[in-house]
């Protein structure tokens, strides 16, 4: 089994350190992913009384199955809650688009007038900034 495995030398793992990990475990070769850019993100909390929500999505390629999610954390970084939705046949934009929107929409629901909404989605940052006050 592990011969076999050894010999797919094709083909790239997704950067995922667990995966990398077990590479190296079993002395397998791998090719790396290369990632545009990687920078270093560190989480900041909302001010009192604001609730923040951070929003992702993906999928496999485009168009493909994705899903999206998002956590919501209070000014002490407590989770107040959470959500994830898993799609059919969607494009990347549509589904980091569908994460932002189901967030505003479950803040309104629960009270959380006052949201701090971070995606990784540049695009979907450019939308909402330019339709925003």
């Amino acid at each position: 089994m592990v011969f076999n495995a050894n010999r797919l030398e094709i083909g790239c793992i997704r950067n995922c350190v667990d995966d990398l990990l077990i590479l190296r475990r079993f002395d397998l070769r791998s090719h790396l992913a290369r990632a545009p850019v990687i920078r270093s993100v560190i989480w900041s909390p909302p001010a009192l009384g604001m609730i923040k929500v951070n929003t992702d999505g993906t999928a496999l390629s485009s168009p493909n199955v994705g899903g999206c999610g998002g956590v919501f954390r209070n000014c002490r970084a407590f989770m107040k809650s959470c959500f994830t939705v898993p799609f059919g046949q969607v494009f990347v934009f549509e589904v980091e688009l569908l994460a932002a929107s189901m967030a505003i929409n479950f803040s309104w629901k629960n009270g959380w007038h006052r949201i701090w909404l971070e995606s990784d989605s540049s695009n979907v940052v450019h939308l909402l900034a330019s339709r925003s006050e």
